[in-house]
């Protein structure tokens, strides 16, 4: 299989604490005596935090270093912010975070891994923006159900699991059948590949809609991804403080590679909405397809990433949908792919 990486742009790499010329400029890992306390054993005052770790506020990922000492900087509760405005409260439950943004110009991705055992904190943060126009490095599509190429994140749900998810219908008055055809899409490989309209056999993990919530997806009015609560929430939220071209958010929370619980929402603050053909009705002009949204989101949730490249915008997983596009509600052969990689094929007799 063709295991597509995200692109480069807006990713952060390189190890911090380069060597220094003195022990004491730099945390020394593996149990060794941090800075501030060998400081205070040669009777000087504690080292002070790096320039980058101010008390408050929200912090930058750009400015940051990708590992992050927690001796150094205790990023635990706080808001840290990555490409094209994307952000997410660092978990203080010994948790890692993901956050997806899908918008109408691109799509975003930040992951916060949190390693209490090695008292780090790695940060990942790349965005993706659609030039205007045909850019150089342009590639024709390739035909979706010959696309072969997909793209995993660090976590999945364990084979064989049921996922409960709530619906949160919002206060815009939109309707549920979007949402939840997007979330069987996925689960359910729905494609326009085959007669059957399924690829088969299905993904080895199954969902089961767990009715309706009072509680909102996990994602403040500026679509940060807040703490968790240990409930699956898809639906529509109004997020005023997110920037204006993003359309969804999904935050997803795992503790090594198994991921326990995941969120999304769909942006209904300045947005136009359709939920898709299933309710038999046509595209108004300048809407999104719900259900085409949906199940790219759905796709995080179960631990897929974007497939970046001109190449590949056939696909579901694709890191941008256009107005009244109702293809990605529909898995290409690399969807497909990524799915079965990550759980297997399941059982006739699931």
């Amino acid at each position: 299989m063709d295991d597509v990486s995200p692109a480069g742009r807006g990713r952060r790499t390189g190890a911090w604490c380069a060597a220094a010329a003195t022990a004491l400029s730099c945390t020394v890992t593996g149990g060794a005596i941090t800075a501030g306390a060998a400081a205070a054993r040669a009777g000087e005052a504690p080292a002070r935090p790096p320039g980058w770790c101010r008390p408050d506020g929200a912090l930058t990922a750009r400015a940051m270093p990708q590992k992050i000492r927690l001796s150094e900087c205790d990023l635990r509760g706080r808001v840290v912010r990555g490409e094209n405005g994307l952000a997410a409260t660092v978990p203080s439950d010994g948790t890692s975070v993901t956050a997806h943004s899908l918008r109408t110009d691109g799509a975003s991705e930040l992951r916060v891994e949190v390693d209490e055992a090695k008292g780090e904190i790695t940060l990942t943060s790349t965005g993706t923006r659609v030039p205007q126009g045909r850019p150089r490095e342009f590639r024709a599509p390739m035909d979706a159900c010959q696309d072969d190429a997909y793209q995993q994140e660090p976590s999945r749900w364990p084979k064989g699991s049921t996922i409960e998810w709530h619906y949160y219908p919002g206060t815009a008055g939109l309707p549920m059948s979007g949402v939840s055809t997007g979330v069987s899409n996925m689960f359910n490989a729905r494609t326009d590949c085959n007669a059957a309209h399924a690829f088969a056999p299905p993904p080895d993990v199954s969902e089961k809609y767990a009715g309706q919530t009072t509680t909102s997806p996990n994602l403040t009015a500026g679509g940060v991804c807040g703490d968790r609560d240990g409930t699956n929430v898809s639906g529509w939220e109004s997020m005023p403080g997110a920037e204006a071209n993003v359309l969804a958010a999904t935050c997803t929370w795992f503790r090594g590679a198994t991921t326990i619980e995941s969120d999304t929402a769909l942006q209904t603050q300045g947005k136009k909405w359709w939920p898709g053909p299933q309710d038999g009705s046509s595209c108004p002009a300048g809407s999104y397809d719900a259900a085409a949204v949906t199940t790219h989101e759905t796709g995080h949730m179960l631990g897929l990433g974007h497939v970046e490249g001109s190449q590949h915008s056939g696909l579901t997983m694709a890191p941008t949908v256009a107005a009244c596009d109702d293809d990605p509600a529909t898995l290409g052969r690399g969807d497909y792919a990524g799915l079965i990689a990550l759980y297997g094929a399941r059982s006739s007799s699931a």
